[in-house]
Parts: C-alpha cells; structure tokens; sequence
C-alpha cells in the first residue's frame, strides 16, 4: 500500500471515531447525565426529538404481553402489552453501539453516571368531565424503586404536540408550571415554570422537568404532579388542549415519561432479575404455569444440548472460543427487549507446561503447573478461565412493568489466561 492511500484510510477511520464519540457525547448528555444542569440550561430543547423518532427497527416496537404484578382484589390476573418507549430505546441503542466502540465502561466510570435507567408511563387520564381543562394530573407509580441504588437524577417528559385547530386563536406568549400534588394538609407546591412561545409549535415538542429533588425528598410510592397553563400578562389559567397538552387518543409512545436515573452501589446479575419476575408472577392461572414448564423443558433441552459439546475434555491450549447466548431460547424473551441474543465467548483449553505469556499466568499457576507437569496425580492442572470480561446493555421490563436500561458487568469474555 502506497503511503498517500495509507494516510487517506488512517484520516477516515480518525473521522468516523470522532463523529461517534460526538453523537455519544450529545446522547449522554440528554439521556445518563444527571439531567438537573442540562434540563435547566435548555428547557427540553436538546432532547426534544429523542422521544418521536420513528425507525426501522423491528425490535423498537416490539410488544411483550406480561402479566399484571399488583392485580386488583377479586379480579383475574390480565395480560398487558408493554410497549417500549422510543426514548428508552434510543438510550439502548446509542450506549449499545458505545460498547463496540469500546467507550462505553470508561465514560461510566469517568463521569460517575448512571448505569440503570428505569421509565415509569404516566397512569393519569385528563377529567374530561369538564370542557375546560385547566390542570392536568401526571400519576407515576415508583414504588420498585430500591433503596439500595443512588438516586442521580429524575426527568419528567411531557409532549407537546401542535396546537392544530387552536393555534389560530393563541397570540403571544404563555407560561407552564409544574406543581407538586396536594396532599393532606398541604397545598401544592410551585417547583418550576417557563414561557412557552406558541409561535414555536409548529412540530412536537417534549418539555423536560427536572424532578430530581422532589424525588429525592418524598421517595414516595407514588409521585404526583399538577401540571397548569396560564396566559402571559394576565395570569389567567388556559385550556391545555389549546397549549397542546391534551392527552385523550395519544399513543403509548406519547404519554408522558418519568426517567429516573440511578447508580448501583453493587454488582447486578440477571438472576436477581429474574427472581423478581418470579415472584412478582406469584399465583398464576394454569396457563401460566404450563407456559413456564414448556419454557423451562427448552431452556432444560438447550443446556444439554451445549453441556454435551462443551463437557468434553479439549487437548488445545487455552483460549477464548465463541458462545452465542440466545435469550430466546433461554425463555427470557418474555422480559428482555434487548438484545435477543449476543455472543458471550467462552474459556477452553489445557494449561500444560510451559505456560506461554499471552495467557498472562499468575506465579501461582506457574508453580502449579509446573508441579503438575511433574506430578499429574498430586496436583492438578491450573484452570483456563476468563481474565478480562466486559459489559452489555440490557433493556428489559422490571417487576412493576417498567422499561428499564442498565449496564451488566462481565457479560462478555475479552481474553482468556490459566489461573
């Protein structure tokens, strides 16, 4: 290769690393960023279009029917369909790309983000009762919360679509205020406002609270906010419909969002999830039980089909073998979103003597191997094992039914050494 075309090939690749680590800059901050300094800075401007943007992949809008955690006394257990959030998927999507970059670890640990990110969907409805809708009630439902994780951050996501028919009638400017809810012996509480400019409505928009604090202070079960709209001069309250607010035939991808950002204090491991998915589905009907022994003869016929390859003895030298994981087959597809698969790798091999440096032994493994190249029946061969593992994002539904992203650590085998 002449050097003009080596230079060229070196000039592109330096290119397209810096225009992804910018893409992953811009995401991080709108998305595992604390959000107080950025929602204060630019009220939802930066973050406006994460939530709507529709694309092409299968997996962004792939339904899950789970069965309800928390049903109602003297009702049946129902099946819901969980629709991921558009915003939540574009997170997954963003940080699971960061990760093939190899970016992804160093900037959780450079800039002591969050590593789990749980959506919580509004479960209000507006009071149509009335013709004029002067407030609005946004309901969220945080009782899976854990007090055993640091609470970082917390954004309220509220969509504002065009006015549409009203947007004639509507001049100047008007302010949107987001209150706490009454409670007993207390009224509501003003914790922000801005001035929305209704000539700047001609897309959707997504107006983003920080809620951090007022989530820190109450961690309640439930967290309720009042949400008003008043015109620019006189104060008066305005019908949010004509503000774009009005909630009645939204989609699921419309619907108001809490993001809640949290840092776990300990390592995670998908079986405590799963335990939760068990005990939250405590009580199911039959179906649900024959559903879970079918699941369980596969997951059963695939660990032996892969237990009989993987058991037998290998004579070649330690090293990193492929291990594709299909969460399919597992039956973790009723509540992983994504991935649907990805390749773990595997350790395999001998540790004989001598041991070669790449596989980076211990003095440890050193002596015993040589021990056992003397003695194979006092001492038994150092083992081939992972030396260097990485993470993978995970998006799946919690015990509450909730969207949630977080950072698995040693998922993935990077080298293999004998130890």
């Amino acid at each position: 290769m002449d050097p003009f075309r080596a230079a060229t090939l070196f000039l592109c690749s330096v290119t397209c690393c810096c225009c992804c680590w910018w893409d992953l800059q811009c995401v991080q901050a709108a998305a595992l960023t604390p959000p107080a300094a950025a929602s204060r800075a630019n009220a939802g401007a930066g973050t406006a279009n994460a939530g709507l943007g529709l694309h092409t992949d299968g997996r962004a809008h792939r339904q899950i029917r789970i069965k309800e955690s928390s049903p109602r006394p003297g009702r049946h257990r129902r099946v819901a369909a969980v629709t991921p959030h558009e915003y939540m998927m574009s997170i997954y999507r963003t940080y699971s790309a960061a990760e093939k970059l190899g970016l992804n670890a160093s900037l959780f640990s450079a800039t002591k983000s969050a590593n789990t990110i749980t959506s919580f969907v509004d479960r209000a409805e507006d009071d149509l009762l009335h013709s004029y809708l002067r407030k609005q009630k946004y309901l969220f439902d945080v009782a899976t919360l854990s007090d055993k994780e640091e609470l970082v951050g917390a954004e309220l996501r509220i969509l504002r679509k065009t006015p549409g028919q009203f947007h004639k009638t509507l001049t100047g400017l008007y302010h949107i205020k987001l209150y706490s809810c009454r409670t007993e012996g207390q009224s509501p509480k003003l914790l922000q406002s801005r001035t929305l400019d209704i000539y700047d409505s001609s897309r959707h928009r997504w107006e983003v609270f920080d809620v951090w604090e007022t989530l820190r202070r109450l961690h309640p079960a439930q967290l309720c906010f009042e949400f008003r709209g008043t015109s620019g001069k006189s104060e008066h309250d305005i019908d949010l419909r004509r503000l774009g607010f009005g909630r009645k035939g939204r989609e699921p991808q419309e619907r108001a969002l809490l993001v809640v950002f949290t840092k776990t204090r300990k390592r995670e491991n998908l079986f405590s999830e799963m335990n939760e998915k068990i005990k939250s589905s405590e009580g199911a009907d039959e179906e649900d039980k024959l559903q879970f022994k079918a699941r369980r003869k596969r997951r059963t016929a695939f660990s032996n089909r892969h237990g009989k390859r993987h058991g037998k003895k290998s004579k070649s030298r330690c090293s990193k073998k492929p291990l594709h994981v299909n969460f399919k087959e597992l039956g973790w597809d009723d509540w992983i979103i994504a991935p649907l698969d990805y390749e773990a790798y595997h350790c395999e091999g001998v540790c004989d003597f001598p041991l070669r440096s790449h596989l980076e032994p211990t003095n440890h493994a050193i002596i015993q191997t040589l021990m056992n190249s003397m003695d194979p029946n006092s001492t038994p061969p150092s083992c081939c094992v992972p030396t260097k593992l990485s993470p993978i994002s995970i998006l799946y539904i919690d015990a509450g039914n909730n969207v949630v992203y977080k950072q698995y650590e040693d998922m993935v085998v990077e080298s293999c050494g004998c130890r």
